[in-house]
């Protein structure tokens, strides 16, 4: 019998990290294009939010196949950090640009 939860859990952090790869790969594409070196790309506003979703997932993942109550705790925190990152850079109004 499939272990549903196992496939579920892990499937999270493996797509959180195709997440990341594919936003580091367009960054990567656009920096070139724009002449300008990846992490010019990468502090960009959508970048950085798609970066921590892609790490929210990525997180998710790993606190959802631990075993361990406080390495569980440990990954909701960093979770948490990471929502709260995401939603700070997205409210910002000013600081990153989103050109």
């Amino acid at each position: 019998m499939i272990d549903v939860w196992g496939v579920v859990s892990n499937s999270l952090w493996v797509i959180g990290l195709a997440v990341l790869l594919a936003i580091w790969s367009w960054a990567r594409y656009a920096a070139h294009e724009a002449n300008v070196r990846t992490r010019v790309i990468l502090n960009q506003r959508r970048y950085v939010v798609a970066l921590d979703a892609g790490l929210l997932l990525f997180v998710a993942g790993m606190a959802a196949t631990e075993d361990r109550p406080w390495a569980q705790v440990v990954w909701g925190v960093l979770g948490v950090w990471v929502l709260g990152h995401a939603v700070a850079t997205a409210r910002s109004k000013k600081g990153i640009p989103d050109a």
